[in-house]
């Protein structure tokens, strides 16, 4: 089993999109029994609010038919790192933060999604550019790629 967690600063924008768009992708390849998929957040406050999906990313699930559940924020644990496979940040002030939490990257398992990509970059925070649309099909580029990338 790969177990897989997207991280980015909050947990309730980017990294529970990814975490909803890739179980789909795995679930419509039938690989849905060969993947452990979770998301968590760099910062702690969301988690101390018990903060749900930020509406702008339901909806846009919701229209894209991306099927998802409750979900609450989480912060990313030291203990984490052993456990996951690959943890996909959405940018390079995640990878510092997440780096700054579980240590270094000594099995090289933290990346950003778009790293898998022709064209790797961040994930704009939609939390701030209130782009939920591009946000989605950067995500989606990134979850295609990086499961490409596996070979499966």
């Amino acid at each position: 089993m790969i177990k897989v967690l997207f991280v980015c600063l909050g947990n309730i924008c980017r990294s529970p999109m990814a975490q909803f768009v890739f179980k789909q992708i795995v679930e419509e390849k039938g690989l849905a029994n060969q993947f452990e998929i979770d998301s968590a957040a760099t910062e702690g406050y969301n988690e101390m609010c018990h903060a749900g999906i930020h509406h702008g990313t339901r909806e846009i699930l919701t229209a894209m038919h991306v099927p998802f559940e409750q979900h609450y924020s989480r912060r990313i644990r030291p203990t984490d790192y052993a456990y996951y496979d690959y943890i996909l940040a959405m940018d390079d002030c995640n990878v510092e933060d997440i780096q700054a939490i579980v240590g270094l990257d000594t099995e090289n398992k933290i990346y950003r999604l778009l790293d898998f990509t022709s064209n790797p970059r961040n994930i704009k925070d939609p939390w701030y550019t209130g782009n939920f649309d591009e946000t989605y099909w950067d995500i989606v580029e990134g979850c295609d790629a990086f499961l490409k990338h596996l070979k499966m």
